[in-house]
């Protein structure tokens, strides 16, 4: 069944619809731009960063601001995120400082990163604890330069272990990778265990993890059919799966081996704990009996794989716009004349801000959306973000 929504009015007007580039420069327009956003994990909250480094944390239901912070310096923001609940951020500005902050709390600066001419890619743990950034940087390698984000206790940063000669071998692919196009992970590929005890993320070569507590790399894959590659969702699978073998493993982690028979979603792994169980199989490969996997089945398996995390279908033809969405291995409604940003490298991107969609042969995007898949944040080419509400609908 398809099902249409209604958008919502932006939460704020745009003041103008002129170039890009035009905005960013003009630092009189740009401060009133919202240069990123995050939808709180219940989705009754949303946080806009504007470009005057203005923080708000806004009551969707009400609509109404319930906080308001000023970054110090007062450097636009380049992402957020929610932590723990919905009343404290953490945001990155444009020259690699990161703060947190709350209504109930001194504003703390945990530390400065390198900056780059790109937003990083960013994604936080189901409790709100822990944020892993993924750099875009063009100079080196995305698994080489992550960071761990640490928000409970004394909050702090620190760099995750980067894959050595003996724990990754690169295939000959990555002579034939456009470094127009470079492939790194982003909110689909990339995620916490439920516990956040490990992380898990992989490009159209490699997968990694990597434990929270420690920050040292646990194991290493090969990826080589990525459009069918998915990230454990801690979930009963609606399908059948393979689970792949890794080509490295720290020797005191005990990994179940020679499991890549295909397994049905029936099979539980008893006795042990969740997280334990995500790290013995943080990736799943989708089985598929398709001979050619067109680009429709992808969407529908990955949809079903994902449920009721809503995935968007980027591929909708030649000078159409819009984005399919996808719930539970279905397609349910089209969201017309929307256009995401599509990441193209640094030169000739224009401004960065809102959605800015990675490559990705699978033509698959994960946006920010609540836990239960209900509200969904869009910022892609408007300068201001638009929640969609499908609570009345799904």
């Amino acid at each position: 069944m398809v099902m249409e929504a209604k958008l919502p009015d932006l939460l704020m007007k745009a003041r103008v619809r002129r170039s890009y580039d035009a905005q960013f420069n003009n630092r009189d327009v740009r401060n009133g731009i919202v240069t990123c956003a995050a939808l709180s994990l219940d989705g009754h909250h949303v946080a806009l960063g504007f470009g005057s480094g203005v923080i708000e944390l806004a009551d969707i239901d009400h609509q109404h601001t319930i906080s308001r912070f000023q970054l110090d310096p007062p450097n636009h923001p380049v992402w957020i995120e929610f932590v723990h609940g919905s009343h404290r951020v953490a945001a990155e500005d444009n020259e690699g400082n990161v703060t947190i902050l709350g209504h109930d709390m001194t504003s703390i600066n945990i530390g400065t990163l390198p900056k780059h001419p790109l937003p990083a890619v960013t994604r936080v743990s189901d409790n709100g604890l822990f944020i892993v950034r993924v750099p875009r940087n063009a100079g080196s390698s995305w698994y080489d330069s992550m960071t761990l984000i640490s928000i409970s206790g004394d909050p702090h940063m620190q760099q995750l272990a980067p894959p050595t000669s003996s724990s990754f071998t690169p295939t000959s692919k990555s002579s034939t990778r456009s470094s127009a196009s470079p492939m790194i992970p982003h909110r689909r590929t990339l995620g916490f265990s439920p516990g956040a005890h490990y992380i898990g993320a992989f490009d159209d070569l490699s997968a990694f993890t990597w434990s929270t507590g420690s920050g040292e790399l646990i194991a290493s894959y090969r990826v080589t059919d990525f459009k069918l590659w998915i990230m454990n969702p801690a979930v009963p699978l609606a399908c059948s799966y393979r689970i792949p073998d890794p080509v490295s493993t720290q020797p005191t982690l005990s990994l179940t081996e020679g499991e890549a028979a295909d397994i049905h979603h029936s099979e539980t792994h008893a006795g042990h704990s969740l997280d334990e169980s995500w790290i013995k199989y943080p990736f799943y490969v989708i089985s598929t009996e398709e001979d050619t996997i067109y680009i429709r089945v992808v969407y529908r398996i990955h949809s079903s794989a994902a449920g009721r995390t809503p995935l968007f279908g980027t591929d909708i033809g030649l000078g159409t716009d819009g984005l399919e969405v996808y719930f539970d291995g279905k397609f349910e409604f089209f969201i017309p004349e929307y256009r995401l940003v599509r990441f193209a490298g640094p030169e000739g991107l224009g401004a960065w801000y809102g959605d800015q969609v990675p490559y990705d042969p699978t033509y698959l995007y994960s946006p920010r959306s609540s836990k239960d898949g209900t509200r969904i944040l869009l910022q892609g080419r408007q300068t201001a973000p638009i929640v969609v509400d499908l609570s009345q609908v799904l």
